[in-house]
């Protein structure tokens, strides 16, 4: 998958980094390490301030620069700056990081402070959004954020179908082997207990596996090596008590002490990390199913990590609760049971992107509100497509189990920031699942174009080349390029980076909507050590006009106007701003960049026109028939 492209440098990029991002790839290389120490907001907006009035970063010519190295004249920053009449301030700094003024929220909030995106359901379709992060507890209006979190994938699924039953003294044997002391203030009519045990590395990205495989290592070595030291002193001493070895058994005395010093210098050569397993007991209350985890081996610390220490979970979608593995790792997780008590699914995420995207679209900061999501009032449900057993990859079963999960819980728009080249556009059995999602459920689907211009026709699926739904291309704004990029000659006017894909499809669609800012500082899992990182990708302008889409159904709703795909559509593309006057430059831009201000009007004064979507079958002599 090819749909982000982040980048986490902390010095300033030339302008030609627009052009050529730092490039993480979805699998599984992220933007920023995880051990790496993030550059706090407070010092960013603190080294933008100590420029000075007098020197504010500038804006260079009417088009972004080439690759040339060479450097620009003395204070031609203040000159461009003052030229194009654009200074980055500490208010726009912030803006920039999670921009929303272009595509005119502002605005919209303004004029409507109520429609935040409250009565809104998005459908998340991406790597596993982690329940913890910074801005996703609650909503503006004091409400959950996120209502359910599910892997599609199966890629978490534990076996707990053996059922055992607890000694007088209350303890059980798990699923690994090892004895499990149950809390006595469990309530368990039945007194079964289904155990199962799991790999904990299999539920970790390969960035947090290797973090933790360091770390463990470290601790490891320190351990063999005060046990290398205590045995060569005890092997000191045994020989300055006896220097001659005559009797047999001083000699086999002697003999074991060198062996086990030989032993202890060469395990560590051979050292190999397979992870700690983790036992998980599930059982029925009475009520619901509760789940408990036994996390000792993580721990490496007996007194921490106990099966009776861990407060019980049940699925998240009744009680939105979430465990942590260990203070180690900071991973958090969730349970959901399923098969009458016989499987239980351990829910992590196999990326940072899907916290990311979430953030962009619908975070709350109450004490942040320049970095709030474009739609704080907007409500959640993570789909995990990308299965960590696959490098974060979709499969088949995964996406369709998340269509049919965005239906059960009525959402009413879903954002899909995956993707991949095809041949055939319009085609597949998730295309047809798809459509039928958006025209009989109602449901707004909102996909990336792509990261691979600026070619023409790289375009990829389902966003770019799927009919029923709308492809997103990636804008770049002269705040964005200034503040989250650090460009020092950014570009005077907004413009497409580069790598968004392009259409035409190969059917001859436009292949790109709309277009939206494509990059954003927003939150993280909190494994990553960190709470917000830089990506940029039209990964992140889709839910940058989802969030935007989630405003406009928020407002639609509020009023009585009659809400669907086709009417909202036909709303962000008909009154989406020109990026360009340049005619070919649509294949990039889409119809323009999105405004919810103007959309919303537009559906204010279409209310009165039917909802009716047209679909056209071509037949062909000698082919299949052909839908438009």
């Amino acid at each position: 998958m090819w749909h982000w492209k982040g980048s986490s440098s902390s010095a300033p990029l030339p302008a030609a980094a627009l052009h050529k991002p730092v490039v993480a790839h979805m699998r599984l290389i992220p933007a920023v390490s995880a051990g790496s120490t993030p550059l706090p907001i407070a010092s960013a907006v603190a080294a933008v301030s100590a420029r000075g009035p007098s020197r504010r970063v500038g804006v260079a010519a009417n088009a972004m620069p080439s690759s040339s190295s060479s450097p620009p004249p003395p204070f031609a920053e203040e000159t461009t700056a003052a030229a194009a009449g654009f200074r980055l301030t500490e208010p726009s700094f912030l803006e920039s990081l999670m921009p929303k003024k272009e595509i005119a929220v502002d605005r919209f909030l303004a004029a409507h402070p109520q429609y935040d995106g409250r009565g809104a359901l998005i459908a998340i379709f991406d790597s596993g959004v982690d329940p913890a992060a910074a801005g996703l507890q609650s909503t503006s209006d004091g409400k959950p954020k996120i209502l359910d979190v599910i892997d599609c994938t199966g890629s978490g699924d534990v076996d707990i179908s053996k059922v055992v039953k607890a000694d007088d003294d209350g303890s059980i044997v798990g699923a690994s082997g090892n004895c499990l002391i149950i809390n006595s203030t469990w309530k368990n009519p039945s007194k079964e207990w289904h155990v199962g045990c799991k790999l904990v590395y299999e539920l970790f990205t390969g960035t947090l596996t290797s973090r933790l495989k360091k770390e463990r290592k470290k601790k490891w070595d320190e351990e063999n090596q005060e046990a290398i030291s205590e045995a060569l002193n005890q092997l000191n001493e045994f020989e300055k008590k006896h220097s001659k070895l005559d009797d047999t058994k001083l000699k086999m005395a002697h003999e074991d002490l060198q062996n086990r010093l030989d032993y202890l210098r060469k395990q560590a050569e051979g050292y190999d990390d397979r992870g700690p397993v983790i036992d998980i007991v599930a059982w029925h209350d009475g009520d619901v199913w509760r789940v408990a985890v036994d996390t000792q081996g993580l721990e490496g610390n007996k007194n921490c990590g106990k099966l009776a220490d861990f407060v019980p979970l049940t699925n998240y979608r009744l009680e939105r609760k979430f465990g942590i593995f260990s203070k180690l790792d900071a991973c958090s997780f969730v349970a959901n049971v399923y098969n009458d008590g016989n499987l239980v699914s351990i829910v992590t995420d196999c990326s940072p992107h899907a916290t990311h995207v979430a953030g962009i679209a619908a975070a709350f900061h109450p004490n942040e509100p320049l970095l709030n999501g474009v739609a704080p009032g907007a409500q959640l449900i993570s789909c995990k497509i990308g299965d960590t057993r696959l490098g974060s990859m979709e499969t088949g079963t995964g996406l369709i189990r998340a269509l049919i999960a965005a239906v059960e819980h009525k959402c009413d728009l879903i954002n899909m920031s995956y993707g991949e080249p095809t041949i055939l556009p319009d085609y597949g059995r998730f295309i047809d699942l798809a459509n039928e999602v958006v025209d009989k459920h109602r449901i707004i689907f909102i996909s990336s174009a792509g990261n691979n211009g600026p070619a023409l026709n790289t375009v990829g699926a389902p966003g770019g080349t799927s009919s029923s739904i709308i492809g997103v291309g990636a804008y770049v704004s002269p705040a964005m390029a200034a503040g989250a990029h650090c460009v020092v000659q950014a570009p005077a006017e907004g413009m497409e980076y580069t790598w968004s894909s392009r259409g035409p499809a190969a059917d001859g669609d436009l292949g790109v909507s709309i277009s939206a800012p494509g990059g954003a500082v927003a939150p993280v899992p909190t494994w990553t050590l960190q709470s917000r990182m830089l990506m940029n990708g039209t990964s992140m302008s889709s839910p940058s006009a989802c969030g935007g889409v989630a405003l406009l159904v928020s407002a639609m709703k509020a009023e009585g106007i009659p809400l669907s795909p086709y009417t909202v559509r036909k709303a962000i593309e008909n009154t989406a701003a020109l990026i360009s006057d340049v005619p070919e430059e649509k294949l990039t831009t889409g119809h323009g960049l999105l405004q919810v201000d103007r959309a919303f009007e537009y559906a204010q004064k279409a209310k009165e026109l039917p909802l009716v979507s047209y679909r056209l079958s071509i037949n062909q002599v000698g082919k299949s028939s052909l839908q438009c």
